[in-house]
């Protein structure tokens, strides 16, 4: 191997122990975006693929209401979604001060950097990616996920409509106004 290879692994080594040593409450997380990003070149020639959930494989269309007899078909629909893709972007996450931030911040910096790293260990990756199908199998893992997140919408709607209260979740707390004086 020449010197810029062995270089750039133990860069990622050296990363990834860094990182996996903070400790900020999300060390399980860390744990496994530096564990993916070290999977990157082994997913770049098609060696390891993401696994599809068997609900999303599943997925032919959205928006199909054959199986949405009443409420609870379409809660316990969501649920499974829920339990698949996790929360929902609106929701909101766990009050964290700023110590907390700062660490997540230099935690989300080191995977990147483990990350851009293990992507330039294979020369003409986007090549490599293409001729190997790891990009089609990307493309449709995303479009599993994306299929999951518009059948979970739709099923809020469609349970709106049928009036089911426990559909929608509550709106987040409001902010308290600010005194301007």
């Amino acid at each position: 191997m020449r010197a810029k290879t062995w270089g750039a692994l133990a860069a990622v080594l050296v990363l990834s122990l860094g990182a996996a040593s903070c400790s900020t409450g999300r060390t399980a997380d860390t744990r496994r975006g530096i564990t993916d990003a070290a999977y990157t070149p082994l997913r770049d020639v098609n060696l390891m693929r993401q696994e599809i959930p068997l609900i999303l494989r599943n997925l032919q269309y959205p928006y199909s209401t054959a199986t949405l007899t009443d409420c609870a078909a379409v809660a316990r629909e969501i649920g499974n979604l829920d339990a698949v893709l996790g929360p929902e972007s609106y929701q909101p996450g766990p009050d964290r001060n700023i110590w907390d931030r700062s660490g997540d911040f230099v935690e989300d910096q080191a995977i990147e950097a483990v990350q851009g790293t293990a992507e330039d260990l294979i020369p003409f990756r986007s090549w490599v990616r293409r001729i190997s199908g790891a990009s089609r199998a990307e493309r449709e893992a995303l479009r599993a996920v994306a299929n999951g997140q518009q059948r979970r919408t739709f099923l809020r709607g469609y349970g709106a409509s049928l009036g089911c209260p426990s559909i929608i979740p509550p709106p987040p707390p409001a902010q308290p106004a600010r005194n301007r004086n």
